[in-house]
């Protein structure tokens, strides 16, 4: 693991690793950050969820095991001073499980396509895991206590008035027709609310966000764990074989005579045979299959039996995943052959990761096979000849 997985790339790096993961969470430490109540704890949730498996799995590579681990004591200590022991407890069921199955396959040399699902396998379970740990704390019901914390936050904040109001002006939330006349009010400074139309808002509220989490987290679980997992696997090993190829050439050391493809692997990192991203796609018998899983997944979505609408989430979020990451491979494929360079290869596939154009072009390319990477099926022989 030393070779592989060495504690301090060099003291540079280290450092420099450390302090960019550590840096955002001890900034909403600081005092002044209070006054903005729950908020700073929803950044850190937010960047715990999204962004800190990435960011732990790249550092470890790139800058080595120290700094990973002094990003994590950081996490570990902003929601300890920013929600308590219960957001400590349920962000370190969700970041050491994780994290730990990525040290696992690097140190046995997993290949590849097994790490990725050993890797999404560890997201989904710890994901599921903090879910029940959240259900059990929040009293069996979840989705309710969201609301109603949402709703409590929105009614003591300074600002929450005029929150409601935009909401109410966007659609988003509903007011009685015969409040809305008369729901701001002026008052010295400014306008509010009255009390009324808070009280008919913060309700609709409460609806809002119970809907919006009944739907969301099962769908957050199959999605961020494959797109999660991938993101861990393909960033690090990405950005770690670049690195030491870097340091390689900076040593003065003669390559490796082991190559794949048109790549040669630096001395002291095994990328566990990666395939290059723009390469990436579904096997043309699989590609059905997840097809028919996105389409199902979209119909029982809007079903009324809860069993149905959740498989219908569950189906539509893993195969709308799939589909994604091969439409970020079909524009890391059209960039390469543009000869755009690695900053743009990087950057926009990250801001088109939000949007639905990577899912449609993962479909185009699955339908009419864009790339030529799927061969077509052989011609079966005629028995009569």
């Amino acid at each position: 693991m030393e070779k592989q997985l060495p504690m301090v790339r060099s003291v540079k790096a280290c450092v420099t690793g450390a302090l960019l993961v550590a840096l955002p969470f001890l900034f909403l430490m600081l005092p002044g950050q209070r006054i903005l109540g729950p908020l700073p704890a929803l950044y850190a949730s937010l960047m715990i969820l999204y962004l800190l498996p990435a960011a732990l799995c790249l550092v470890t590579t790139v800058c080595g095991l120290a700094s990973a681990l002094a990003g994590l004591a950081a996490a570990m200590a902003c929601m300890a001073f920013l929600t308590g022991p219960q957001g400590l407890m349920l962000s370190a069921l969700y970041l050491v499980p994780v994290f730990a199955a990525f040290l696992i396959v690097m140190r046995f040399e997993v290949p590849f396509w097994k790490s990725l699902l050993t890797v999404i396998v560890a997201h989904a379970a710890a994901l599921t895991a903090v879910f029940l740990l959240a259900q059990s704390m929040a009293g069996g019901d979840l989705y309710t206590s969201a609301g109603n914390a949402v709703a409590s936050f929105l009614e003591s904040w300074d600002m929450g008035d005029l929150m409601l109001y935009q909401l109410y002006s966007m659609g988003l939330i509903d007011l009685k027709s015969d409040l809305a006349g008369g729901a701001l009010m002026q008052v010295a400074g400014g306008f509010r609310l009255s009390a009324a139309a808070r009280a008919d808002m913060l309700l609709s509220v409460r609806s809002l966000i119970t809907a919006m989490m009944r739907g969301m987290a099962p769908h957050l679980i199959v999605s961020q764990s494959i797109t999660g997992g991938t993101a861990c696997l393909l960033l690090s090993l990405r950005f770690g074989f670049l690195a030491e190829e870097k340091r390689a050439f900076l040593r003065n050391d003669a390559p490796d005579e082991e190559t794949e493809g048109e790549k040669k692997r630096p001395v002291n990192f095994n990328d566990l045979g990666m395939p290059p991203f723009h390469q990436w796609h579904i096997p043309r018998g699989m590609g059905w299959q997840v097809g028919v899983a996105l389409i199902a997944g979209y119909l029982l979505r809007t079903s009324d039996t809860p069993a149905l609408e959740t498989a219908g989430v569950l189906l539509y979020g893993a195969a709308s995943a799939i589909f994604t990451i091969q439409g970020l491979a079909v524009v890391n494929f059209v960039q390469k052959k543009r000869g755009s360079k690695r900053f743009w290869r990087v950057l926009i596939p990250l801001l088109l990761s939000g949007t639905a154009i990577p899912m449609i072009a993962g479909l185009f390319d699955q339908i009419n096979n864009f790339r030529g990477l799927r061969k077509p099926p052989e011609p079966k022989e005629d028995f009569l000849e």
